[in-house]
This record gives C-alpha cells, structure tokens and sequence, in this order.
C-alpha cells in the first residue's frame, strides 16, 4: 500500500513537470535599437547606449516576468541577448589594442556582472519549460563576459617575460 502511494505521488509529480523545453527565443533587435546603435559613431557612446538600450530591455523583461506574461519576457530576453552579443562584436571589431577599447570592453564586463544576479532572479519563479533558456543565458551571459576579459591578458597588453 505504502509502495503504491509513492509510485503514485512519483507519478503524479512527474507529470505536472513539462515535457519539453521552449526553444530559445529568436534574438533580434528592434529597429529602433539597429537605427540608434549605427547613429554612434564613438566607441565609447556606443558602450554606453548598448548598455542603456540592455538594461531597458531586461527591466522589460522583468516586468513581463512579474505581469507573468512569459511570453513577451522571453522575446525581451532574446532582444537583450542581440543587444549584448551585437555589442561585444562591435568591441572586439574595434581593434583591441587600443586603450579606448579595452576602457569599454572593461565597462561593458562590468555591466555584464550586475547583469546576472537579475537574470538569476527572474529564472527562480519560471514555469519549467523556460528555465533551460534563462540557465542558458546565464552561462552565456558569463562566457560573454571571458570574452570581453580576453584582451587584457593577450601578447599584445601584458607581453610575456620569456626565460
């Protein structure tokens, strides 16, 4: 008897978990963000907007969560994964010698790392079909950040002594 009512309390939490994960949103920005983006043409501007035009959508995306409309969350998570992916291109294009670069890069790092506790937050409440994404981005968000670190350990910033 004992046995049969965990298999079925087993079961029955099994079958409230879902099945399946949503697919990753589709990371596209806005129109808007394309046109203000290109209108920069200082590096340090830029850094400065992408991470302005980051923080709104993850504040959208955070009302979203809070309104529990998933949906609309999720396409703001994509859109601030562009936004970031965009704008460590942007960066690392930029000629990473330069000292003006590796100001931003370092600038933009540091936006990342206030970044994650948020996205931290909003994947603790998620329905489960959701959660792999938001780890997803997580990880992302901290490979992003190695990436934008890179520079300032290459030859060409800290030149190795050789024995």
């Amino acid at each position: 008897g004992v046995c049969l009512l965990l298999l079925g309390t087993f079961i029955s939490a099994r079958a409230q978990e879902p099945s399946y994960a949503a697919p990753p949103p589709f990371k596209l920005l806005s129109k808007s963000e394309k046109q203000q983006l290109s209108s920069e043409t200082e590096i340090a501007d830029r850094t400065k907007l992408a991470i302005a035009l980051m923080d709104t959508r993850l504040k959208a995306a955070e009302m979203s969560h809070a309104d529990e409309d998933f949906q609309v969350m999720y396409a703001d998570l994509g859109g601030f994964q562009a936004l970031m992916d965009n704008t460590i291109e942007f960066l690392t294009r930029s000629g990473t010698h330069q000292g003006k670069v590796l100001n931003n890069l370092k600038k933009f790092e540091i936006a990342l790392r206030t970044i994650s506790p948020r996205i931290e937050s909003i994947r603790r409440e998620l329905p489960g079909n959701l959660e792999p994404y938001d780890k997803n981005l997580l990880k992302y968000i901290s490979q992003t950040r190695e990436k934008a670190m890179e520079p300032f350990f290459s030859d060409t910033v800290t030149p190795r002594v050789r024995n």
